[in-house]
């Protein structure tokens, strides 16, 4: 793996911070992006540095075209090169709210958010990875995003991903002669700082149900082995990392501003 570059996007702090972790121990060198989280960024770039890798971080606005294109060139000024892509920004709105009380600016966020910015990326690594014969590219999508699950008061989030997935297989089938690879993983429903938590993180820790709690390792080790160079056929998947939870359910009770009829 000597030699090997990833871009993570959205790493300072979540999943993204587990996902950078795990490709260095892996013997990646990773440049990542981050937003408000910029003390937890370089925190993370030394920890990087110190597992024998380079790392790099990248103050980037994933909303604004120029800031994303800017941050590629930065990883390449420094690397020379990205061999894998991994996609782990998606903004989502917490609050359950029904499509028709969306406004433009909204919905664009969710569209270039979770989407676009994509777009975007894969345009700034494409040729070098078909110059190089090889190439890995990751998103990240929800429970259900791979066969476009409605899902009530997400329905923004759900559209973007799902149309996310459907770009990802795309990319697998016109990418997939130049050695490039397109894989989409759907994390589940992890919380809090156990987004950014590595197994040795909760050894000994217990859910209600008597399981280990599922953390950001949880979906880092199926980036990692989506990006192996032995991955050549898994290839176009959607992978989904959620314990067999039924995460999308849980937003499918009543809207608790509608009232009953009397």
């Amino acid at each position: 793996m000597s030699g090997r570059v990833a871009f993570v996007t959205s790493a300072g702090k979540g999943l993204g911070h587990a996902m950078v972790l795990s490709l260095a121990r892996s013997g990646w060198n990773v440049a990542f992006t981050y937003g408000a989280s910029r003390e937890e960024a370089l925190a993370l770039e030394q920890r990087v540095r110190g597992l024998g890798v380079k790392g790099l971080a990248i103050a980037c606005d994933l909303f604004d075209r120029d800031s994303v294109m800017a941050a590629l060139s930065a990883a390449k000024r420094e690397f020379s090169h990205v061999d894998a892509l991994v996609h782990n920004f998606g903004p989502f709105v917490f609050e359950r709210k029904p499509l028709a009380e969306y406004d433009d600016e909204m919905w664009q966020r969710m569209m270039h958010g979770n989407l676009t910015n994509f777009f975007w990326l894969y345009r700034g690594v494409i040729d070098d990875m078909r110059s190089r014969s090889f190439g890995r590219l990751v998103t990240v999508g929800y429970d259900g995003a791979g066969e476009a699950r409605g899902w009530r008061y997400r329905a923004a989030y759900a559209a973007a991903k799902a149309g996310l997935a459907a770009l990802t297989r795309s990319i697998a089938r016109e990418e997939r002669t130049y050695g490039i690879t397109a894989n989409m993983v759907c994390p589940g429903d992890i919380r809090g700082e156990d987004k950014m938590s590595m197994f040795d993180d909760v050894e000994g820790v217990y859910t209600e149900e008597g399981l280990r709690p599922p953390v950001g390792e949880d979906v880092a080790r199926i980036v990692n082995l989506f990006l192996q160079e032995e991955s050549q056929e898994l290839n176009g998947t959607v992978i989904e990392v959620t314990g067999a939870r039924e995460i999308v359910a849980k937003d499918s009770l009543p809207n608790p501003k509608s009232t009953s009829r009397k």
